[in-house]
């Protein structure tokens, strides 16, 4: 034991003395969630408060359809229509022009009489339902054919996303739908007052018959709501503790070049011993570290107007998930550290390895943005495992239980790491060169 507290108390004495690493690793983290999180606030979450993008809008119709779908963008709140430019009545050249040269990402033009030819289209359909009653009636029907579907111009730049332009069509199809139903109605009711003078139509207004409501399965026994910074304070916790194997391999490499290892390995003590002692001296680091950074989603984000960071009341089991995936980062980093034999072995197969299972794990796209490929590809990463536990936690209100799974995972990650590296050191022991 006296050996183990030896070993812990040097680690510590050599990590204090580099002052400026420690504020580095302490410090860039912190500023790393902030920066996210405002840049995704500002991105995304925004949406639900402000007017985002500005629609050019002519409206030839100016009936039942343009009225539609000029309440429905503009109630959407996602949507500033403009129907003039500079103080001039937009035209579609212009519109077309605009949207060309980039100054805005959309533009929608309305033709003329498309509602008279919707309305016209309905009463032909209705004229023939009501002839299979023997209810033909000559002056609506007659002979007239049903009229070609008029067509809606709607430019879109050419750098918009695919879900932003399926998501306005979406939309304008639904408006369409909605005044045909509406017409359907009304006119079925005014020919059967025709045929029947009795019947009096009822005042019908048309509503939604279903509603959407969003739901967020969790543990909460209230539902929670997830925001910006409980996606980017464990994403960016996770990537900041596995990024500590660069300090914890130079220092290792260090203790190689300089000797200090083989004086170490000389006395009757166990290399695991030392490696232990490494361990748990960073894994004290990594756990201040994020609780710096889960401080600063709770404290500092709401400085800038962002959401804060909602803890929740796992803390118990938060502090579970850091130890166990600070030891998953602290064991890879070890390995690392063994197996490289330079500094420039080290900090590059370190930071691109680091990056890459970052990027494979979902930390900088989510999963479900991801190929089917890639989603698979993703849960083999350790990094991911470690998030997919926090976002149990911070989002689901997971407990100890829920997050038994990712813990596994990490802590046989860790093992196998401290493993290979004692295999390894038994094999090109230094001492028996």
């Amino acid at each position: 034991m006296f050996k183990f507290i030896s070993a812990i108390r040097k680690e510590a004495l050599i990590l204090l003395r580099d002052k400026a690493g420690l504020i580095i690793v302490f410090l860039m983290p912190m500023v790393l969630i902030i920066i996210m999180s405002l840049l995704q606030e500002v991105g995304y979450s925004s949406i639900n408060r402000e007017t985002q993008v500005e629609v050019l809008f002519l409206d030839h119709d100016n009936d039942s359809l343009g009225i539609k779908i000029r309440r429905g963008l503009m109630g959407s709140n996602y949507f500033n229509l403009l129907d003039s430019l500079n103080g001039k009545p937009l035209t579609e050249t212009e519109i077309k022009e605009a949207v060309k040269k980039g100054d805005y990402v959309i533009g929608i033009v309305i033709p003329p009489g498309v509602t008279k030819k919707i309305r016209s289209n309905v009463s032909i359909m209705v004229a023939q339902t009501l002839e299979g009653f023997g209810l033909y009636n000559t002056v609506l029907f007659g002979d007239i054919p049903l009229a070609r579907a008029d067509t809606i111009n709607i430019y879109f730049d050419p750098t918009v996303k695919l879900t932003f332009k399926n998501t306005i069509l979406s939309s304008l199809k639904q408006y369409n739908y909605q005044i045909e139903s509406e017409m359907i109605f009304t006119t079925f009711n005014h020919e059967m007052a025709k045929a029947f003078p009795t019947y009096q139509p009822p005042d019908l207004v048309f509503k939604d018959a279903v509603e959407f409501h969003e739901v967020f399965p969790s543990y909460h026994k209230v539902e929670k709501i997830p925001n910006t910074a409980q996606h980017n304070v464990p994403a960016w916790a996770v990537f900041a503790m596995f990024f500590i194997i660069i300090p914890l391999t130079s220092s290792m490499i260090v203790e190689r070049e300089e000797g200090s290892m083989f004086r170490m390995m000389a006395m009757p003590v166990n290399y695991l011993l030392l490696l232990m002692a490494k361990v748990f001296v960073y894994l004290i680091v990594c756990f201040f570290q994020t609780l710096l950074m889960i401080l600063a989603g709770i404290y500092i984000l709401p400085l800038f107007n962002a959401e804060a960071l909602v803890l929740g009341n796992q803390i118990f089991a938060l502090v579970v998930m850091t130890i166990i995936s600070a030891l998953a980062a602290l064991g890879y980093g070890i390995m690392v550290g063994t197996l490289a034999t330079t500094h420039q072995q080290a900090a590059a197969f370190g930071a691109v390895s680091i990056i890459i299972m970052a990027a494979l794990g979902g930390l900088w796209v989510p999963m479900y943005l991801m190929a089917p490929a890639m989603q698979h590809v993703a849960t083999l990463s350790p990094l991911n495992w470690a998030l997919s536990g926090y976002y149990d936690i911070f989002i689901r209100g997971a407990g100890v239980v829920e997050i038994l799974p990712e813990s596994a995972k990490l802590l046989g990650f860790f093992f196998i790491s401290v493993i290979i590296t004692g295999l390894y050191m038994r094999v090109n022991n230094p001492m028996s060169k």
